[in-house]
């Protein structure tokens, strides 16, 4: 199984910027995290970029298209002139019954562990989405212009990159490795304060999985 993990922007093309932070940083970190995990659970990844570069769009496609990936997942960040509007939202090609597959998973599961509000699951026919030749997802994170939002962007990227995770995996049928103890292990961490259900839809138990591995606890 191959997927390419595309950080939206780049070098000399910022992406969004909202408070002085730019979106290119955000996707590159979150996705260079979403990179450790799925790698940790027997996925091969490729990074369309793993620096701070400048990438044509059609040079994210060739990537994908020549390695032949299973799956394409860009990483971005939105932006609106009005601050107050925030939340996630995922895109896929119209048409394409796995990329909406995989669009409601990976969408299900942020918006469940950051609480982010609910922009739904959409089509559009953007360019990596496009002309990529396998099933495609564009994921807004959320708002690098609302302050709630870039408050969870800078500081919980970890719980987005492993939600990002599980939404793959669950879509393409790879059970997550993790421990029994893992949830129990992140309480005494300081990284989640509330308790879930481990076998909820969204697996809290795959979830605090991810997580340390990306921070290899």
């Amino acid at each position: 199984m191959l997927i390419v993990v595309d950080p939206g922007h780049g070098g000399s093309d910022s992406g969004a910027i909202g408070y002085g932070y730019f979106e290119k940083d955000i996707n590159l970190s979150v996705s260079l995290k979403l990179r450790n995990v799925l790698e940790a659970n027997n996925v091969d990844v490729i990074l369309t970029r793993d620096k701070d570069v400048t990438l044509g769009l059609s040079e994210r496609c060739d990537i994908a298209n020549k390695n032949n990936a299973d799956y394409f997942v860009s990483i971005h960040c939105n932006s609106f002139k009005d601050s107050s509007a925030k939340g996630t939202e995922t895109y896929s090609y119209p048409g394409s019954t796995s990329g909406a597959k995989l669009a409601k998973s990976v969408q299900q599961a942020i918006v469940t562990n950051l609480k982010t509000a609910d922009r739904g699951v959409k089509t559009a026919n953007f360019y990596v989405l496009h002309y990529t030749n396998m099933p495609s997802i564009l994921v807004e994170l959320g708002f690098i212009t609302n302050k709630d939002d870039l408050e969870l962007l800078l500081n919980k990227q970890n719980l987005y990159a492993a939600s990002i995770s599980n939404g793959i995996l669950n879509t393409i049928g790879l059970k997550q490795t993790n421990d029994s103890n893992d949830i129990e292990k992140l309480h005494q961490m300081g990284i989640i304060s509330d308790y879930y259900d481990p076998e909820s839809y969204v697996k809290w138990k795959d979830i605090a999985g991810a997580l340390l591995k990306i921070i290899g606890g």
